[in-house]
């Protein structure tokens, strides 16, 4: 026989709801998702020009018709060398970025009653979703849109670390704190070499995956010593003999990115004349739009694929 509760032990338990809910303290924070993007940190960026189709830069090489020092004029010379101009143009594509929130009326006055707006949360994750997507943008690019970013662009030279001294690894949790520096200086001198050691063409910046990072922040150099390895490759490498400040930096798109699904190196120079992109339209909300008892609020949003305007500048160093 199936029993049935009483009125009084509903009503009891009416009661302690009641009373659960009076007990009940509403923190007035909202927890929102746990992410995070570094593309202002490690990309200069052009704001404005509104919305565009592409961004073209003009390139230009210098030749001359002498060889070596034929360019020395002396009395005797009958043959002055010409200097010549290549010039060819770059050109980089821009995406449209879109997205809208759409909510009822009714939904909007309700929440207005309890002191929340709608339009409050969906204009952050909207916000989110865009910064995401530039920051996705700007590391790797669009598979399906072929574009590349700072980390995969395959006209960008690379090589592998150089293995331990017992040449079982390259990686660099088998290494120590010398031939993780001398992988870092070989990267910087070969990005030096190949600008013909110009001043500003001496990388400023790089990139390593979060697992590496954390190996160079907390592993020490020796066991006798209190640096850590991230310090002592700061202090050390050749950019900074040469008095520039090179800037290591964690980068989760780094991670699985390199030659057979290897851990990767980017080191770059870090200048808005040397690597950039352009954020033609910044987000912008549109006309809002009324149907149907909804709200309808457009976002719109432009900005370029990553400009390498100097190449030789950034190097790839792989199976860190």
């Amino acid at each position: 026989m199936i029993k049935t509760p009483s009125i009084r032990r509903l009503a009891a338990n009416d009661s302690y709801t009641f009373l659960m809910k009076e007990l009940e303290k509403i923190d007035e924070a909202i927890l929102e998702p746990l992410t995070g993007t570094d593309w202002p940190r490690d990309m200069p960026v052009i704001t404005g020009g509104g919305l565009l189709e592409t961004i073209s830069s003009i390139d230009v090489t210098y030749a001359s018709s002498g060889m070596e020092d034929d360019n020395l004029f002396f009395d005797q010379a009958n043959d002055i060398p010409v200097v010549q101009a290549d010039m060819s143009k770059s050109v980089a594509r821009c995406f449209t970025y879109a997205e809208y929130m759409s909510f009822s009326i009714t939904e909007k006055e309700k929440m207005l009653g309890i002191g929340r707006d709608p339009e409050t949360f969906l204009n952050k994750g909207i916000r989110l979703h865009c910064d995401k997507t530039i920051d996705k943008s700007v590391y790797v690019g669009f598979k399906k849109l072929s574009s590349c970013g700072l980390c995969n662009n395959p006209a960008i030279s690379r090589s592998s670390a150089v293995p331990n001294a017992g040449g079982t690894s390259t990686r660099w949790s088998q290494k120590t704190a010398d031939e993780i520096l001398t992988d870092i200086n070989y990267a910087i001198s070969a990005v030096w070499r190949d600008n013909d050691c110009a001043s500003d063409g001496l990388p400023n910046h790089i990139l390593v995956p979060v697992e590496q990072f954390g190996l160079l922040a907390t592993r020490k150099v020796s066991d006798d010593s209190e640096r850590s390895i991230l310090t002592y490759v700061e202090q050390n490498n050749i950019a900074a003999k040469q008095g520039m400040e090179l800037v290591i930096s964690p980068c989760k798109w780094c991670a699985g990115i390199g030659s057979d699904s290897s851990d990767r190196m980017v080191v770059y120079r870090n200048a808005i004349d040397r690597i950039c992109f352009n954020l033609t339209q910044p987000l912008r909300r549109m006309e809002t739009e009324y149907a149907e008892m909804r709200i309808k609020i457009p976002y719109i949003a432009q900005f370029s694929e990553v400009r390498f305007l100097y190449p030789s500048t950034v190097r790839y160093m792989d199976a860190i």
